[in-house]
């Protein structure tokens, strides 16, 4: 790459501080169970995981517990990461530290790319500032050391774009062309909404060739390049998915228009505890700063691509690391802001220290802010789920299939190291009704005992299957003909078999 990617000595030291602080922050209780906010994201991903250590490395076909002795393929995002993972379990085992790590990885890498990024699009005081926005973010702190596809996705978007514009800067090194092709082509595969990369590159090459862009074999090249893999993979994904039981493909619904008052709540929380205020605020007044920098708008067109999603994927976007993407944009308009703002109080010498000052109490709000919104995202909601998941783990023989009353969450079958199935199933499958009384749930029931369930657990979430006076029968049904084998404030399981007389 050009002179002027290189790092300076100041620069490196202080991006090895700042990779630091963002590491550690990012390994705070990296170890506990998956229990946390999106536990039922990272169980499902952990299960692809430990599948492919247990079942062979066949990463073309992952696969899930939760549909009974069926293999259980699904159609989903190319799982570089539950493969990555599963290598790693290798060397240190099944852990759900390991499969964290892989984004914490991904974060790392992510950094100093976006650093130059910024720098090359504003200056290097407003990449300073962005850098350190980046890092503290609550949805970037929370999303890169969660086992989930997200982080190494949005690192490899990074990375298309910065390399994808230093190609147009050198359209002739062939190895940035290839990096950009890569990177472009992998973020897509672990993620197929960052196809919205897209719109930020087409504006990059609009600033490039002009009204000549579509008249340049190079860019052609370049998308059939870095779209082909996805293509492919995602056709197979789709085969895969109406191919074998369950039928499913991760995220399938997402494409919906949802209502004002759904999109005002993605909104406002991206706006709040995703960026905090500070960060907003800072992101729209640099969103209405002029630029005359080359590719200056960048951000500004990957704003606007993220927003189109957000609106044509309204349904999926109320699950929160569909924002991910936001993070690198807010983090870069607001550094710009700061620096803009550093230039004006810093117009005078005696006033240098001063802005320093002021720079460190902004960040350091933000970095409070951060810690306020963040926390709540560790609280162990799932830990009734995890602790009936390993009862069932130690009660239950190493074929038993078993039935979980869950709502669809994979937690509890993940950690019960059993195959089985979600109690009801349409709690995870819009394809099957939903019991509607207990007559309909005992037939459930009784189908998946005679598929071979030999156990049926509820935890304190899903209690009501057995108090409700809608499906009192359930209650009366399983204490009549079953064994109550265990019991606790988080959980009751039954053993699916015949109670003595």
């Amino acid at each position: 790459m050009a002179d002027r990617s290189r790092l300076n000595r100041p620069e490196l030291s202080g991006l090895l501080s700042l990779l630091l602080i963002g590491v550690s922050l990012r390994l705070v209780r990296i170890s506990p169970p998956f229990v946390e906010k999106w536990a039922w994201r990272e169980a499902d991903v952990a299960m692809i995981a430990e599948n492919f250590y247990r079942n062979g490395f066949n990463i073309l076909y992952p696969q899930i517990n939760w549909v009974g002795n069926a293999p259980g393929y699904v159609g989903t995002e190319f799982p570089l990461v539950p493969f990555a993972a599963a290598l790693a379990y290798l060397l240190f085992g099944v852990h759900e530290w390991v499969g964290r790590a892989v984004s914490v990885v991904a974060f790392a890498v992510s950094l100093p790319i976006f650093y130059l990024l910024v720098r090359k699009v504003f200056t290097r005081r407003s990449a300073v500032f962005a850098a350190c926005i980046y890092v503290l973010a609550p949805l970037s702190i929370f999303s890169s050391r969660c086992f989930m596809s997200d982080m190494p996705s949005l690192s490899f978007s990074i990375v298309a774009l910065y390399v994808f514009s230093e190609w147009l800067d050198a359209e002739k090194d062939w190895r940035l062309f290839t990096g950009a092709v890569a990177a472009t082509g992998l973020a897509i595969l672990l993620k197929l909404p960052a196809v919205i990369v897209g719109l930020p590159m087409a504006y990059m090459a609009w600033e490039r060739y002009g009204s000549g862009l579509l008249r340049e074999r190079s860019l052609w090249l370049f998308t059939g390049a870095s779209s082909i893999f996805a293509a492919v993979w995602y056709s197979h994904a789709y085969l895969i998915s109406v191919s074998y039981p369950p039928y499913h493909f991760f995220g399938q619904g997402g494409i919906a228009i949802v209502s004002l008052a759904q999109y005002r709540e993605i909104v406002e929380r991206t706006l709040t505890s995703s960026l905090v205020p500070l960060v907003a605020g800072a992101m729209l007044v640099g969103l209405t700063m002029p630029s005359r920098a080359a590719f200056g708008w960048v951000f500004h067109w990957w704003l606007i691509a993220v927003c189109l999603f957000i609106v044509f994927a309204g349904e999926g976007n109320k699950h929160a690391w569909y924002q991910l993407p936001i993070v690198p944009v807010a983090a870069a308009l607001a550094g710009r802001a700061c620096d803009w703002a550093w230039q004006k109080l810093a117009r005078h010498r005696v006033a240098t220290v001063a802005t320093a000052g002021a720079s460190g109490v902004f960040l350091g709000s933000v970095a409070l802010l951060a810690y306020v919104y963040v926390s709540p995202q560790y609280a162990p909601w799932a830990m009734p789920l995890f602790s009936v998941g390993t009862e069932l783990n130690r009660i239950a023989g190493p074929e038993a299939l078993v039935v979980i009353a869950d709502d669809g969450a994979p937690t509890a079958l993940y950690y019960a190291r059993r195959k089985g199935w979600h109690f009801p199933q349409g709690s995870v499958l819009d394809s099957e009704k939903y019991p509607a009384n207990g007559a309909e749930a005992i037939a459930e029931l009784e189908t998946r005992r005679q598929e071979g369930a030999t156990y049926v657990a509820f935890t304190k979430y899903t209690m009501h299957w057995l108090t409700d006076s809608l499906f009192k029968e359930v209650s009366t049904y399983l204490e009549s003909r079953y064994l109550r084998v265990a019991e606790t404030a988080e959980y009751t399981i039954f053993a699916l078999r015949r109670a003595p007389d």
